[in-house]
């Protein structure tokens, strides 16, 4: 007797779940959740750009692979211990070759951040761009002591 109490209270969950996988799996189609990862595997939305960087005595150095842009499409911002580099690129896609019209214009922008643990000096932040690599050089700032009184 006391299975059929718990059956007859689990019945409207059961049938919840039911409708909630029917929802998700049959009724969209492809599936909700495929749709959702389709979406999110879609690397032209999530674009971005290699970045890896190291740590020295006295710097912070990245390196970011940004072939095909040039330097002048580059920006690097910085806020607080944190560095973004972003640009945006265009891809041309022809409808005419021999005419040489643009069918569709695709502009992407592409970003990295990096948050730094400590203070950096935000003064002597120095950048270069040469073949396709951004290297950022970002000194340590020289920790004070403060003394008491």
């Amino acid at each position: 007797m006391a299975q059929n109490n718990r059956n007859e209270l689990m019945e409207p969950f059961r049938q919840f779940i039911s409708q909630m996988d029917h929802l998700l799996s049959e009724r969209t189609g492809n599936g909700l959740l495929q749709s959702m990862d389709g979406f999110f595997q879609n690397q032209k939305l999530f674009s971005s750009f290699p970045m890896e960087w190291e740590e020295t005595d006295t710097h912070y150095v990245i390196h970011a692979h940004i072939a095909g842009v040039e330097k002048d499409l580059i920006e690097i911002d910085i806020s607080g211990n944190r560095l973004t580099i972003s640009c945006e690129t265009e891809d041309r896609k022809t409808a005419n070759p021999e005419k040489g019209t643009p069918s569709s214009i695709e502009r992407r922008k592409k970003s990295r951040s990096f948050t730094f643990p400590q203070p950096i000096d935000e003064e002597n932040i120095q950048a270069s761009h040469e073949n396709g690599l951004l290297t950022v050089s970002v000194p340590k700032s020289k920790r004070r002591r403060i003394s008491i009184r």
